[in-house]
């Protein structure tokens, strides 16, 4: 165990992690694909809605965009937009349960997926900052 409770405490812990944290995103990218996949499927390309993926730094990886009136709008929580409003109406009550199905997957997947890419970031940034710590260490030995 390193300082403060962390899984590593020094350069090969931070990589180490890193490398772990990468193929649990390499995972989750896969399941992202498969979620898409499997709504596509069941709702086809015509549906006023699409679920897209997107790396963006506010780390919400998986959303929903407005394909309507050929606009392709981020629509923030599809439950509370007009778009989504009209598409429950318009669904038989099946369909709509299996849509709000997708939506319960893709937040948890969004959720989980954000939370990766964050502490990958982090950790990128902890190794550079330990990386400039270590070179001036290097500097303070007596030559």
């Amino acid at each position: 165990m390193g300082l403060y409770g962390l899984p590593f405490d020094g350069i090969k812990g931070i990589r180490a992690e890193m490398g772990r944290l990468e193929d649990i995103e390499a995972a989750l990218l896969e399941d992202a694909k498969v979620l898409k996949q499997e709504c596509s499927k069941a709702f086809g390309y015509g549906t006023p809605i699409a679920l897209l993926q997107e790396r963006n730094k506010a780390f919400i990886p998986l959303r929903w965009r407005d394909m309507s009136k050929g606009s392709n709008n981020r629509v923030r929580i599809m439950l509370d937009c007009d778009v989504g409003q009209q598409l429950q109406a318009s669904l038989p009550e099946e369909k709509w349960r299996e849509l709000l199905g997708f939506e319960l997957r893709r937040m948890h997947l969004s959720h989980a997926l954000g939370l990766v890419r964050y502490e990958l970031s982090r950790l990128k940034r902890l190794e550079s900052e330990f990386n400039a710590w270590r070179k001036l260490m290097r500097d303070l030995k007596p030559q």
